[in-house]
């Protein structure tokens, strides 16, 4: 009985440790049971800093740089504008001064040209016009006369002279104002233009071709020319005139530039020293102090003028002594 019982012990015992290697797996390497794979630990990332929000995102960013705003350039005033009403005969002697005094006064000269009379029934009727400067005085002292002068700024500021004008070549050969009055007709006849009598230069024509006729041609006179040369003379000039026209310029130019047209005319003395300055191939003959006509210029500022000060700076200029010597340089007399 014990030996059945030790017996029975070692079958307990035997059956124990089977089943313990049945249950862990090792009992025989024909088993099917795949094997465990522990893992490796993962690794330990360590984050980026988050990065720094654009300025609109946080309230620690940098302000905005300051732009300081450029002022825009003051714009330049234009010049001020002066308007001149000038005889015809003064154009050359204003064209020398003007560069100089739109500098000088920071000024836009605008000049009308024109004859006298012209110019101031122009004023009359209510045209723009700050300065008028007339070939004869009396065309200003009119406007003086219907208190249509400013603050009494008139005056007589220079004179002038008539002479004849030949056209190049002198192809009449006139040599004597007594040849203006030649008779002769067909190819040598004397064709003359002057101005009409209603403009300065045309009425100091007229008075000098009186005073000729009056004395040189008057027999009754002390100063008759006792060779008859001069007799009837008005008559006969006027019988070679073949154009009147309306300003000083325009008989210049017939004279100057229509070659062949015109033989003579009567002109200014200004514009014989004009031309003696621009090289111009007229001729010119003088016309005796005993019988020429000095006539008086005139200048004022129209009461409408709308630049008193700037106009008062332009009429002094021409009283000044800068303005009476470029007046006598361009063959005006004082």
């Amino acid at each position: 009985m014990k030996v059945l019982a030790v017996i029975l012990v070692a079958l307990i015992v035997v059956a124990a440790v089977l089943g313990y290697l049945v249950g862990n797996g090792t009992l025989s390497a024909k088993s099917n049971v795949t094997p465990v794979v522990t893992p490796s630990p993962a690794p330990i990332v360590t984050p980026s800093p988050i990065p720094t929000t654009s300025p609109e995102a946080t309230a620690t960013s940098s302000p905005a740089p300051t732009t300081t705003a450029t002022p825009a350039p003051t714009a330049t005033p234009p010049p001020t504008t002066l308007v001149v009403f000038a005889a015809s005969s003064l154009t050359y002697v204003i064209q020398n001064m003007t560069a100089s005094f739109d500098k000088t006064y920071d000024a836009n000269l605008e000049v009308n040209l024109g004859s006298s009379s012209t110019l101031e029934q122009q004023i009359v009727q209510g045209s723009p016009c700050d300065v008028f400067m007339s070939a004869d005085q009396k065309w200003t002292s009119a406007l003086s006369a219907n208190n249509l002068v400013y603050n009494s700024m008139i005056a007589n500021f220079t004179t002038n002279k008539l002479c004849v004008i030949l056209a190049a070549g002198n192809p009449k050969n006139i040599t004597e104002l007594s040849d203006l009055a030649s008779t002769a007709t067909g190819a040598n006849k004397i064709h003359i233009v002057i101005a009409a009598t209603s403009v300065p230069v045309g009425l100091y024509t007229n008075e000098t071709l009186t005073a000729i006729n009056n004395s040189w041609g008057n027999p009754n006179s002390p100063a008759y020319v006792t060779n008859g040369s001069y007799v009837n003379f008005y008559t006969n000039f006027e019988n070679n005139v073949i154009n009147t026209l309306s300003t000083d310029e325009q008989v210049v130019g017939a004279v100057n530039l229509n070659v062949g047209v015109a033989d003579a005319g009567i002109v200014f003395y200004s514009d014989e020293v004009y031309a003696n300055m621009v090289g111009e191939t007229v001729q010119f003959m003088a016309i005796p102090s005993s019988v020429n006509t000095i006539g008086t210029y005139g200048i004022c500022i129209p009461s409408e003028t709308t630049q008193s000060t700037l106009a008062m700076d332009f009429y002094n200029y021409w009283l000044s002594a800068q303005g009476q010597a470029l007046l006598t340089e361009f063959g005006f007399g004082s």
